[in-house]
Order: C-alpha cells, then sequence, then structure tokens
C-alpha cells in the first residue's frame, strides 16, 4: 500500500475524472434550470430584438400593473434598508473620517513587550527574526526539523 501525498492538496492534475464530470453535469443543470425560470422574459426579449425590432409581435404584453404589484413590497423594502444605511453613514461620517486621520501609537518598548508575555528581551528579538517559516512533513505526518 503506497503512501498518500502529504500535505493532502488537490491539484487541478489530480481531480479525479468522476468530479469533473460531475462538475460539469451540475453547472450544465443548475443552467437549464435557470434558463427554465427565465424562460418567459427570454422569450420577451428575443420577440422585442426580432424582427419587427423594438416591438413585440408574436408575444403579449406583459401586465406591468400585475407586475409591479408583486414587485412594489420588494422595492419599499430595499429602498428602506438604504435610506437606513444612508442614515447611518452620514451620522457616523465624522467618526469615520476621525479615524483615518488618527495619529498611531508610539512602537511599543521591545522590553516591554516581552515582560508581558514572559520573554526575554533576546528572544523576543530572535522570535521576530524570521519572517517566512517553511515547515515540512515527514511520511508519518510529524513535523520534521528545519534542514537546509
Amino acid at each position: 500500500m503506497s503512501t498518500p501525498a502529504w500535505p493532502p492538496l488537490v491539484r487541478a492534475d489530480r481531480v479525479p475524472a468522476w468530479i469533473r464530470a460531475r462538475d460539469l453535469l451540475l453547472t450544465i443543470a443548475a443552467w437549464v434550470v435557470l434558463v427554465y425560470w427565465v424562460r418567459g422574459s427570454l422569450l420577451l426579449i428575443w420577440d422585442w430584438l426580432s424582427y419587427p425590432f423594438f416591438e413585440l409581435s408574436t408575444q403579449p404584453s406583459p401586465d406591468w400593473e400585475r407586475i409591479w404589484s408583486t414587485l412594489a413590497p420588494f422595492v419599499a423594502t430595499a429602498a428602506l434598508l438604504a435610506a437606513w444605511l444612508v442614515y447611518w453613514a452620514l451620522r457616523r461620517r465624522t467618526i469615520l473620517m476621525r479615524q483615518r486621520s488618527m495619529l498611531q501609537p508610539p512602537a511599543l518598548d521591545p522590553g516591554v513587550h516581552a515582560d508581558r508575555y514572559g520573554l526575554r528581551a533576546a528572544d523576543l528579538a530572535a522570535l521576530r527574526g524570521p519572517q517566512v517559516v517553511t515547515v515540512r512533513f515527514g511520511a508519518n505526518g510529524a513535523m520534521e526539523p528545519p534542514g537546509p
């Protein structure tokens, strides 16, 4: 039995064929459902853009009053929420503008920082040294000691 690759990354070249087929079928199914849901709108757009241009010739004109009565509560709720956001944005504008120009506090003394966490200043300097650390894992999944 072979040891699985570690770390268990799934790269594009290692994706099984059945997963690719599944994803393709699910994507096609989602598009089919979406087209089915908006088929009336698509037929109206097709009729409006076909000859004679910019008029409905094969589809009946939509009942705009019924459409508006259905959408009116949504539009009213969206307008109310937008107004609420604008109100709070204007109310907090001075606070937010003040934060942008706030002066940064002075740098923390390394000795105070080290004392806060029970370290020596030399240990803190050593911990601040490496900016990037590469961690390697052995076959058993445990970290290996750093090497060249």
